[in-house]
């Protein structure tokens, strides 16, 4: 199963490397770019979304790794977590399916989203720069420009585009996964109960009080299984969204796609975008 991964890795960002991140004439991402009122805006929120991309695969390497001898056994169950991540708010912003508007004004969301967790940060940390209020300003300009829902406190945008979900929300509506996320977090956030099953092996009482049992680091075949199957589905949605947005969806490309997702255990019908299901 890592070697699927490392294969649909591999081959994306050759067949993406190909048209030099450019969308195919006649393309969604093409017909958008051409026809909206603000091209730069179209462009911008094909920026987030590809750079959300390649954040995924950069975690996903990481997986390959944590997952390969000497395995770690608690990483990588936070590496899948932020695999999850990454793809679904790439969905988000790059579904295919969407209007020109309602990309743009996601993308504003998330503009706005991330001035705002900057902000947050920099009060908590003094060494850091905050926005300016002339950057907040700026996006609300822009916002009213194109003709988005905004709204606003004291002057400062809460609100612009549209409203940006929870991680787990969009886990869920983008990659029909919330269930495995909340599993993921739950080691992310280092709770006992799920490091004790899912990253240690009881190996016995202990010799020093009989209450307690000693446990040693251990990630069963079974768990490894089951994040590269979640990682590489993930992934693999995401990559199928962007390639049928920039009309990068071949035959061949498809084959190849559906040759890693078989090894996967992974069904073309789990796929809301551009599979082997549509042929």
């Amino acid at each position: 199963m890592r070697d699927a991964l490392d294969g649909i890795l591999s081959e994306s960002a050759s067949l993406i490397n190909a048209y030099n991140h450019e969308p195919v004439e006649n393309s969604v991402a093409d017909i958008e770019l051409n026809s909206f009122k603000r091209p730069v805006s179209i462009k911008t929120a094909q920026d987030q979304s590809y750079m959300l991309l390649e954040s995924a695969s950069d975690y996903m390497y990481c997986l390959i790794k944590s997952l390969t001898e000497p395995v770690e056994t608690i990483a990588p169950w936070s590496l899948t977590r932020s695999i999850l991540e990454a793809s679904a708010l790439s969905i988000w912003i790059g579904n295919p399916y969407l209007s020109a508007e309602d990309r743009v004004n996601r993308s504003l969301a998330l503009r706005l989203d991330g001035l705002q967790e900057q902000d947050r940060l920099a009060k908590n940390e003094p060494t850091i720069d905050g926005p300016s209020k002339e950057q907040f300003i700026k996006l609300l300009s822009l916002a009213e420009e194109l003709g988005a829902e905004t709204k606003v406190k004291n002057g400062i945008p809460t609100k612009l585009g549209t409203h940006l979900p929870s991680i787990t929300d969009l886990c869920g509506s983008e990659l029909n996964d919330p269930k495995v996320y909340r599993i993921l977090s739950s080691m992310a956030h280092s709770q006992a109960f799920a490091l004790q099953q899912l990253g240690f092996q009881i190996i016995g009482p202990s010799e020093d009080d009989s209450e307690r049992f000693d446990a040693e680091k251990n990630i069963s075949n079974i768990s490894i299984a089951y994040l590269c199957q979640h990682a590489g589905r993930a992934y693999i949605r995401t990559l199928c969204a962007r390639l049928k947005y920039f009309g990068y969806l071949t035959s061949e490309v498809v084959k190849m796609i559906r040759n890693r997702a078989e090894i996967l255990e992974i069904a073309g019908e789990e796929f809301l975008y551009c599979i082997w299901s549509e042929k």
